[in-house]
């Protein structure tokens, strides 16, 4: 295996109000640093990396990230969604229990 285990990608893009909605402008820099906390204290921040991303081109669906090496995306609004996604994704990999959070390949934004 690489490096770390997972690599995890939180789109922090930003738009000016009035244009395309974007994951910064939906609370996505205090989502991850809010993961990375976390991370860092359940001792697992070794095994994997949290990190921003420019525009992953999904936003209208998140805020999103995407997760590799099996290339998941997630979208995390609260921290109850960075909970799971750390409990069930980043510590277990029981991603059953998240199910709700896992953005399908062919999903779109809502009308």
């Amino acid at each position: 295996m690489g490096f770390y285990q997972k690599h995890i990608f939180v789109c922090e893009n930003k738009r000016p109000p009035g244009e395309r909605v974007s994951c910064g402008n939906q609370g996505s820099e205090e989502l991850l640093k809010l993961l990375k906390q976390k991370a860092a204290k359940a001792g697992i921040k070794e095994k994997i990396r949290v990190q921003r991303a420019g525009c992953l081109d999904r936003c209208e669906l998140g805020p999103v990230q995407v997760a590799y090496p099996e290339g998941i995306w997630f979208r995390m609004k609260t921290e109850e969604d960075v909970n799971s996604i750390l409990e069930y994704y980043l510590k277990s990999n029981e991603r059953e229990k998240i199910e709700h959070l896992i953005v399908g390949d062919d999903e779109t934004a809502p009308d």
